[in-house]
């Protein structure tokens, strides 16, 4: 049983990283902003949830350096 959610889970991520790399050879340093789009539903890609283009932006996030949560004065 728990092998069986590690796995899942290991499909899940890499499923998310297919993703954002698909979305950053498509849209460049639109990506970031393509996956902002997508988890509120402007634009819809098959049965994925907003909880997974959640994940998605995050690691598009994470692979082009942006800043996330921070307001102008904090990124000085």
């Amino acid at each position: 049983m728990l092998t069986e959610w590690i796995r899942q889970r290991a499909r899940q991520k890499a499923s998310i990283a297919a993703d954002a790399r698909r979305l950053i050879e498509s849209f460049q340093d639109a990506a970031y902003f393509e996956a902002r789009e997508r988890v509120r539903g402007r634009c819809l890609d098959g049965t994925r949830g907003a909880r997974y283009w959640t994940k998605v932006k995050f690691e598009i996030a994470r692979r082009q350096g942006i800043a996330i949560g921070l307001c102008g004065a904090d990124l000085r």
